[in-house]
């Protein structure tokens, strides 16, 4: 068997995440509105909600078959929709969970790149039976996300008023805000984030099948680490089923934070990225998930 290097020639890496794609994803992307007060509290300051009163809430659980980067892997993703900053308006993302054989290059190519909140999980599941399609995400012995939809319609009409009809063939543009930071420290030896950058991730989806849905039941089992049941089901809006290929159209720095604003950011911006036995000092897991 050829051995690798940890010497790589610089020409061979020209050609590092060019072009990168996530081909042929298929699975559930499910929509809730949330508690407001919640909304407010993980959405970091310099946003604004499009509707503070009706925040949307906006998740989605593929297996993303063909990526052009690693193998396949499992990812799933939860966020809120109608963030705006400035003129920008798109996904406030909170977390990404991700598992499977690609899962490692997915969840680092991100996060370094790009400044996604990747985590890794022991199990995501995506199904589907004729019209019912179900997902699970386990996350460190936990059940941080289940659901059951139904192929048809939405639950609530505003959705079909928000996504127009999306045909074979169509292609959608998508907008999300991510922040890359760099560590410090202060005189007492506590880490800081000195310097935070406010990046604009501009992708475009090919819809290959887009099936509404509707929501049959979300459960949700709180966990220190993921507390993705903190952005509670206040009210069912919809779900679609969908097969489609999503590509990196450009990510761009969109503000630069410094001093107290930026490492005031970490409390936002801690629990998608790390967990909590880096902060305290009686940590321990055991058995294998």
């Amino acid at each position: 068997m050829k051995n690798g290097s940890y010497f790589v020639e610089r020409e061979k890496l020209h050609s590092f995440m060019k072009g990168a794609a996530m081909n042929e994803e298929e699975g559930l992307y499910i929509y809730w509105e949330t508690d407001p007060k919640v909304a407010r509290r993980i959405l970091p300051p310099q946003f604004k909600l499009a509707d503070p009163e009706h925040p949307l809430v906006y998740s989605y659980f593929v297996n993303i078959r063909e990526p052009t980067f690693a193998p396949w892997y499992m990812e799933a993703g939860i966020g809120l929709l109608g963030a705006q900053y400035k003129e920008h308006s798109g996904l406030y993302f909170c977390n990404l969970q991700l598992s499977g054989p690609g899962a490692q290059m997915g969840l680092l190519s991100g996060r370094e790149s790009s400044g996604l909140p990747k985590k890794m999980c022991e199990k995501i599941v995506v199904e589907r039976n004729d019209d019912i399609a179900h997902t699970i995400v386990e996350a460190k012995g936990r059940r941080i996300f289940e659901a059951e939809i139904e192929i048809g319609s939405y639950n609530d009409p505003i959705i079909e008023a928000a996504f127009p009809k999306i045909d074979p063939g169509t292609s959608a543009d998508g907008y999300c805000f991510l922040f890359k930071y760099e560590i410090g420290g202060d005189s007492d030896g506590r880490m800081t984030l000195p310097k935070t950058t406010l990046i604009g991730y501009d992708s475009v989806t090919d819809y290959r099948s887009y099936e509404p849905a509707s929501i049959k039941s979300i459960s949700m089992e709180p966990s220190l680490d993921d507390p993705w049941s903190e952005l509670v089901v206040v009210k069912p809006l919809g779900a679609a089923y969908s097969i489609n290929s999503n590509w990196v159209r450009g990510v761009q720095p969109l503000a630069i934070f410094e001093g107290k604003e930026s490492d005031d950011l970490f409390s936002y911006l801690f629990a998608g990225r790390f967990d909590r036995s880096t902060i305290c000092a009686g940590h321990q897991r055991y058995g294998q998930y």
